[in-house]
């Protein structure tokens, strides 16, 4: 039972707030709670207190939730697997932690933990997982990163390739995007696709948690193979919660991959230690090497991408060594998500100066501002001159888009302290003249952290911009189309950001207020429609 008065109690001063308001005992694990973890629900974490502690209305909302939650797996656990009809709660009801605890106590008896991370021999490898293998290489990696640029001198995606039959949990992870694009896509929601789509994502779950539990210390050492499994099986987990409209469990993953690479200095592209078996030749070892070197820059710099735009999300600032990896010139955001490492390494110091602690003194943080908006102004008007030449890459204009609404957020910040030289209003129109410019080819899903910012900042007048750009969007998709992603979640947020500013215009209600609200928390990344959405 709530109490019914008073704030809430917990009986222990260090545990995770879930626990603390479900009266259990928490054994204050990391990244979360085996409590949580064993039930499928959502851990709260041990930082400070949530906001929405004080509201005796929104805990029980949160109770009756978690009560849900836990009856679903139990029922789970009673039954095995339910079909569902839809993508979001019950997808991730079905893939329980006790459902993938299960798997593993029936599988412990026959096959050693290594086996988590066994690569997969290809005369073993079933026609249905080749399929699905197939379907991923061609369709939803470049849904996934349609700005990805190829290097045929470099053998192609033949990385990508060699890195899904040697690494079982990227495998698995990648499996699960594929059957459940499939499942939805095509209507095929078999009960045997069903259970297909849990088997793939409970063993990737499985293997991220041994990895993390039994390796951690060897992975924040290891710059090599293990290091890029890791990350590239818990990226590709990330692209699921995404892809399906998660709004919580991404945070789990993101914070077990930060955790480990966090601790990693600048990146020694140059230097991949990989020990080759007695059986494989020379060249192919060189080939290894070269493959290695490659995909570590990618699935470092696709993780940059994501803990970078979450802090949108979150309120937590990016504990990657962002500055000195972006400066680096190792790693080329521009070839890989379509933005140039500037503009990124801008959005992540807004990050740190809101939330993060940095500049502590109102001159020095204005005078930060003042410096970041200058930069972003004169490589928004260099990438404009650059867009004007024939043949200029795409990464030019969702560079600019990210910088205007970049600019945005500098504006909402600076306005706390000085808010005679703020001009939300300006910024917010800026972004919409860039948005209107979106050259034919280029869907706008692409950039809905810009969106999110701007629009949630929009005053009445620019409002109905915002409103019929993501009503085009989502229109896009249709019966047989459907909206993978988080846009429908965006424009809850927008939405919510109005009404609140209407009813009170002297209120400053932002895109995390209404996350907060609608207990809708997106990671502001989505994919791209694969039939190149054009608005």
């Amino acid at each position: 039972m709530l109490p019914t008065k008073g704030p809430v109690k917990s009986r222990s001063k260090r545990g995770c707030w879930t626990c603390r308001i479900r009266h259990r005992k928490c054994d204050e694990g990391l990244p979360m709670c085996k409590e949580c973890e064993n039930r499928n629900i959502q851990c709260h974490g041990y930082g400070p207190k949530p906001s929405w502690l004080d509201n005796e209305e929104q805990v029980r909302a949160e109770l009756s939730m978690v009560k849900r939650a836990v009856k679903q797996n139990a029922r789970l656990l009673n039954k095995g697997p339910v079909r569902v009809a839809g993508p979001d709660p019950q997808l991730r009801a079905i893939s329980s932690k006790e459902e993938q605890e299960q798997q593993q106590q029936d599988t412990a008896a026959s096959k050693p933990k290594e086996t988590l991370w066994a690569p997969c021999p290809t005369r073993e490898l079933r026609y249905r997982e080749a399929e699905l293998i197939m379907l991923y290489l061609d369709y939803i990696f470049y849904i996934q990163y349609p700005y990805y640029t190829d290097n045929a001198e470099c053998g192609g995606r033949g990385w990508l390739f060699w890195l899904l039959l040697s690494n079982r949990p990227l495998r698995q992870a990648s499996l699960t995007l594929a059957a459940l694009y499939q499942r939805t896509k095509f209507a095929r929601g078999t009960e045997f696709m069903e259970a297909e789509l849990i088997e793939y994502h409970t063993t990737a779950l499985s293997a991220m948690r041994h990895a993390l539990s039994e390796q951690e210390s060897d992975l924040a050492l290891d710059a090599g193979e293990k290091l890029v499994n890791f990350i590239s099986s818990g990226c590709c987990l990330i692209s699921f919660e995404v892809l399906q409209g998660g709004s919580l469990n991404w945070q789990t993953h993101l914070d077990a991959l930060t955790t480990v690479v966090s601790k990693i200095k600048l990146p020694p592209f140059d230097d991949v230690d990989y020990l080759p078996s007695t059986q494989q030749d020379p060249g192919d070892i060189a080939a290894v090497r070269r493959g290695l070197k490659y995909a570590r820059r990618f699935e470092i710099t696709k993780l940059l991408w994501f803990e970078i735009l979450s802090t949108a999300s979150t309120g937590v600032p990016p504990r990657m060594p962002y500055r000195p990896w972006l400066d680096s010139q190792e790693i080329l955001m521009a070839d890989y998500v379509g933005c140039h490492n500037w503009v990124m390494r801008a959005i992540g110091d807004l990050s740190m100066i809101q939330f993060g602690g940095d500049c502590p003194g109102i001159d020095q943080r204005r005078e930060t501002l003042l410096g970041l908006e200058k930069m972003l102004r004169e490589g928004i008007e260099r990438l404009r001159a650059g867009s004007k030449r024939p043949g200029a890459p795409v990464s030019y204009y969702i560079s600019r888009v990210f910088a205007t609404g970049a600019l945005v957020l500098l504006h909402f910040i600076l306005s706390s302290t000085h808010p005679a030289e703020a001009d939300i209003y300006g910024a917010v129109g800026f972004v919409m003249g860039e948005l209107r410019q979106a050259p034919a080819h280029v869907s706008l899903r692409g950039v809905v952290w810009t969106i999110c910012i701007a629009g949630s900042l929009a005053q009445p007048d620019q409002q109905p911009f915002f409103e019929h750009l993501m009503t085009r969007i989502l229109n896009k998709g249709n019966k047989s189309h459907p909206n993978f992603g988080n846009c429908e979640s965006v424009q809850r947020i927008l939405r919510q950001c109005w009404t609140k500013r209407h009813e009170d215009p002297l209120g400053d209600w932002t895109w995390r207020d209404a996350m907060a609200q609608l207990g809708d928390f997106p990671l502001l990344v989505t994919f791209q429609h694969d039939s190149l959405l054009q608005l």
